[in-house]
């Protein structure tokens, strides 16, 4: 029995038969641009040094990148809204209350897909569980509508400082992002599917050179247990993410074309 396999545009028959009786599809991504986003963490790092953390400025380098990784993915017949400089985030009537979504992907003026992200600069641990809860909340207003899915990303220093209230330069000490950290999220989105878990989550851990800005994606192998990693790595890393939301947008395509 012959099978053919889909990499990209490009198809590959495997077997003997010309008749393919079955297929495989494995999906090359072709959106995402690890480069990219590395760049669009440096600006918005950069933009959060010069005008501090409550300013919206660090939010639009990153913004932009999603956005722009998105549109490649849900085509031109998908609108972007997000926070840049001509853009603006849409609202979206939650199950409970309105909420200014990060990344909304819209057609004909009718939101399709959601997005949130947070990246974390300093002051991780302090505020490790209002993180968590308010992504919860924040995912369970949208999907609880009913149609509407919400992918969260989170962004981490795996080496976070930790800046006192009058501290704005040398951090009182450095925090390390360890299994404990990470775990809680890994339970959500293994979860049964509910209106406060996701349908897609990504995390990055990042490192952060503090004098000259430069980002780079962290090394985790010696970060957490054996196990962690190769949940982080396998379920919830930023290309696994990414080849998700893709997946959904073809079967969005499937579904519409059946319709």
């Amino acid at each position: 029995m012959g099978a053919s396999l889909f990499f990209g545009k490009k198809y590959f028959f495997v077997g003997l038969e010309k008749k393919c009786y079955f297929c495989v599809f494995l999906v090359e991504h072709m959106k995402y641009r690890e480069q990219e986003l590395i760049k669009a963490l440096e600006a918005s790092f950069k933009a959060y040094k010069k005008h501090g953390a409550r300013s919206t400025a660090k939010l639009k380098p990153i913004h932009k990148f999603l956005a722009d990784t998105l549109a490649g993915i849900w085509g031109k017949t998908y609108t972007i809204h997000f926070l840049g400089e001509d853009n603006k985030e849409m609202t979206i009537e939650g199950k409970y209350y309105p909420k200014d979504i990060d990344i909304t992907v819209a057609k004909n003026g009718n939101p399709v897909f959601c997005m949130g992200i947070k990246f974390v600069t300093s002051n991780y641990k302090q505020n490790a569980n209002n993180y968590f809860e308010n992504m919860m909340g924040e995912t369970a207003n949208i999907q609880a509508l009913g149609s509407l899915p919400y992918a969260q990303l989170l962004i981490l220093r795996l080496e976070t400082p930790y800046y006192l209230k009058n501290e704005t330069e040398i951090p009182s000490k450095i925090e390390v992002i360890k299994d404990k950290d990470i775990v809680k999220y890994l339970k959500l989105i293994f979860d049964s599917p509910q209106a406060h878990r996701p349908d897609y989550l990504g995390i990055q851990l990042i490192d952060i050179d503090e004098k000259t800005g430069r980002v780079s994606l962290s090394n985790i192998d010696n970060a957490f247990s054996k196990d962690t990693v190769k949940i982080v790595k396998k379920k919830v890393s930023i290309k696994n993410f990414f080849n998700e939301i893709e997946t959904y947008k073809a079967y969005i395509k499937i579904n519409n074309n059946n319709e």
